[in-house]
């Protein structure tokens, strides 16, 4: 893992060279790089990685994940972890607080993400269908049309409940 550890701490927020190079070798220790999502100094880049593993199937334990959410400071970090919900909505279900928190977050693409989340961690706990449709039904009025547009498609998944 130090080696992961090291990839993470190169990364500069931009350029994911680094992070791709390190991707077999975070692969081998899921748990390793989970830890390292509650690491404030490499949240942003490892929470990339995760995602990014995610993406290609690797088996990752997201509960972990979100359970670092709410610690998080960097909206890059929050980004990927919202991201990572339409994997695996029903883990997020313990968190939803931290998520609906996020939908007042400073940054429009956090706020998208969070909307999105949410609306899929409804899906699969009704309990919180009739919140997301009023969440969404805000969103359509919006400021941002990042935000409106996600709402939009949004709309259509509320729709069949």
């Amino acid at each position: 893992m130090n080696a992961v550890r090291a990839a993470l701490e190169r990364f500069d927020g931009t350029h994911t060279a680094e992070l791709v190079g390190a991707m077999d070798m975070a692969r081998a220790d899921v748990a390793g790089l989970v830890a390292l999502c509650f690491d404030p100094d490499v949240a942003v880049a490892a929470t990339w990685l995760v995602k990014a593993l995610v993406e290609q199937g690797t088996d990752v334990t997201l509960d972990h994940v979100f359970a670092s959410l709410q610690a998080q400071t960097e909206w890059a970090a929050q980004l990927h972890i919202l991201q990572c919900v339409q994997f695996a909505p029903m883990a997020a279900v313990a968190h939803v607080d931290a998520v609906r928190d996020l939908m007042g977050a400073d940054k429009a693409l956090v706020r998208v993400w969070a909307l999105d989340a949410f609306v899929r961690i409804a899906q699969c706990a009704p309990k919180f269908r009739k919140d997301a449709k009023g969440f969404v039904e805000a969103a359509l009025a919006a400021k941002a049309a990042s935000l409106r547009a996600r709402a939009r498609n949004l709309k259509v998944v509320c729709a069949g409940w």
